[in-house]
């Protein structure tokens, strides 16, 4: 349990990027509409709230979502976004690719993501001590969405440090590793510049992601800068996401072994246990949105052209919305969890997190009460947008 004071620190203290949720649970007290300096935005904690401004496109604009774009602006990162534009155009980008993230077309890919697990996970076997995070949660997912754009094996880890940054921009406004995180953007731009350049020659018949996009593209659907900004976002959510899931879960699991007795006991239980992990874990923290008039949310005014911080795993972990929140439950009803978003910018690619997910825990649960931690002491990442442990250091246990 933390043993900091809530009301006499920021998101961004060391202590609350440990563990978030007691600062959370005092801003839904004391403070849940309050202006933060550090991220030059009002932050919204509470559930009721926070389900407003998602539902209301309108009134408070994804437009926020690119004020920490590497460039001087949209276009100068490769243009608007699926997440960082609104309704029409925003509708007119999600239909491109939606259907090769539902899940119908989804359960083609499981036989691959069960592939790849197994793969993982062999090799995980065959060593005396491993690292979850490394050697795990971050390959499985960087793989299926590097696959699913037809990128060379070669590119992989250059995928995950790119994704990286992409966070870092999000998470910083300034500094050295900001500053380096921007060189890393401008690199991921002209990799995917590149790629489609390369492509839009040699793409019919070929059923990638990027050959969907460039198929729009020959039909004036989308234009090149939307389909690198539209791949880059694909980039980070097709990983990030699950890695941070899974990894929050399996720290869960072992924190909660009566959890994952249950789970044991009752495998068919996971897919349940997954929407539990989005509402307790909660692997995206928060989304930006810009108010587009002067409005009032928890007594607080805001007024128009503010940009507003919606903290999810606040709104997840809300008393007034879920009972006994601080306690993992792999049997809750989690109806109306915010781990994906909410709204019209739902994550799009919610099935494929879940169907990674589930993979890789059918593998996981029966084998973490044989996993012995090497340190007792978990590092999260120091990012206030996405939470998931740094590393997971275990051993085979020997008796």
């Amino acid at each position: 349990m933390s043993n900091y004071d809530p009301a006499s620190v920021d998101i961004f203290a060391p202590a609350v990027r440990q563990d978030p949720y007691p600062y959370f649970a005092y801003l839904r007290q004391s403070a849940p509409a309050q202006w933060q300096e550090s991220l030059n935005a009002f932050v919204v904690s509470r559930y009721t709230d926070v389900a407003e401004v998602l539902r209301d496109p309108e009134t408070f604009s994804s437009i926020a979502m690119r004020r920490q774009s590497p460039g001087k602006s949209a276009e100068d990162s490769g243009g608007g976004s699926v997440i960082t534009v609104d309704p029409p155009e925003h509708t007119r980008l999600r239909r491109i690719l939606q259907d090769e993230f539902r899940m119908r077309p989804l359960r083609e890919l499981e036989p691959r993501v069960n592939e790849l697990v197994s793969e993982l996970s062999s090799a995980i076997e065959a060593r005396e001590s491993f690292d979850l995070v490394r050697d795990f949660t971050i390959p499985l997912p960087v793989t299926v969405i590097a696959e699913l754009l037809d990128i060379e094996k070669s590119r992989h880890d250059d995928f995950k440090h790119w994704s990286d940054c992409l966070i870092q921009l999000l998470n910083d406004n300034a500094g050295p590793k900001w500053e380096s995180a921007r060189r890393g953007v401008f690199e991921l731009l002209d990799f995917f510049r590149n790629v489609f350049e390369e492509r839009s020659s040699d793409f019919e018949g070929r059923r990638d992601i990027l050959a969907v996009l460039l198929q729009a593209e020959a039909q004036s659907r989308i234009t090149r800068r939307e389909m690198v900004a539209y791949s880059i976002l694909l980039l980070t959510g097709g990983n990030e996401t699950t890695t941070n899931l899974i990894g929050g879960m399996a720290i869960a699991l072992r924190e909660n072994p009566d959890q994952l007795a249950v789970l044991l006991e009752s495998p068919d239980q996971i897919p349940n246990a997954i929407e539990e992990g989005l509402r307790y874990c909660s692997p995206v923290q928060g989304v930006y949105r810009r108010a587009m008039r002067d409005v009032e949310i928890a007594g607080q005014h805001i007024p128009a052209a503010s940009d507003v911080v919606v903290l999810l795993a606040s709104a997840n972990h809300d008393e007034n919305k879920f009972t006994d929140p601080e306690r993992f439950d792999v049997t809750r009803r989690t109806g109306g969890q915010v781990g994906f978003g909410m709204g019209v910018h739902h994550c799009l690619g919610a099935h494929l997190g879940r169907l990674e997910a589930r993979v890789a825990l059918n593998w996981l649960v029966p084998q973490l009460g044989s996993f012995e931690v090497q340190s007792e002491d978990v590092v999260w990442n120091d990012n206030w947008f996405v939470r998931g442990p740094e590393s997971l250091p275990f051993r085979w246990a020997t008796t």
